[in-house]
């Protein structure tokens, strides 16, 4: 499970990132918000205020794909995001980097027309890891969606580790029983009156329908 610390400031998000490693997830994401108002400080700093804990930082990369691998380095984190939507040499350059320097390549599909195609062809390029994501936006013009709707044909045309941006447990139930690999929230849950009491329930609920499909 990965939170998504979407917050315009670092306090916010350390502050969010202490009570979601006290409920349980297993990675923090450095968010596209974060990113775009402190640059890359912040990640550094939650490496080092959690040092146990895997960062990943949600560039949406769309082109130099490699230089973001290597901030992401510099800064001590340990993956990073390429959107599916950018070019074959953007995408392959983080893949490429990321091999070089150790760093984890995340394939984020936002916005992609055939998420199942472009996710195998990012997997048999060497990415570690795609996310099926469907958007805040797509999710306030059509609430009754979620990123699981590309689930089955993903899961049916590759066999590397695919994750799913969720929007609450319901959804995150779902993709947990049909196979998905990892699972990321943010909001609402983080906005929950009680985020600890969310957030927990939100990790004890994916880990009791986990059901992986290798």
């Amino acid at each position: 499970t990965q939170i998504a610390l979407d917050y315009p400031t670092t306090a916010e998000a350390l502050e969010m990132a202490a009570t979601a490693v006290e409920a349980g997830f297993d990675w923090l994401e450095v968010g596209t918000p974060l990113v775009t108002c402190q640059g890359l400080a912040p990640i550094g700093e939650l490496v080092r205020a959690f040092p146990e804990m895997p960062v990943i930082v949600d560039y949406k990369t769309m082109d130099s794909g490699f230089r973001n691998v290597r901030h992401t380095r510099d800064q001590g984190a340990h993956l990073m995001t390429v959107c599916a939507n950018a070019s074959d040499a953007t995408v392959r350059s983080a893949i490429e980097e990321g091999r070089k320097l150790g760093i984890g390549v995340v394939v984020d599909t936002i916005g992609s027309a055939d998420k199942a195609g472009r996710a195998r062809q990012c997997h048999d390029w060497g990415a570690d890891l795609v996310y099926l994501h469907y958007s805040a936006d797509e999710r306030r013009a059509d609430p009754t969606r979620d990123s699981t709707q590309w689930l089955p044909s993903t899961l049916e045309a590759t066999t590397g580790p695919v994750g799913v941006a969720t929007f609450g447990v319901e959804d995150a139930v779902q993709a947990a029983r049909m196979g998905a690999d990892y699972f990321v929230i943010g909001h609402p849950l983080t906005e929950a009156d009680d985020p600890l009491a969310a957030l927990t329930h939100y990790v004890e609920e994916v880990k009791a329908n986990y059901h992986p499909r290798h």
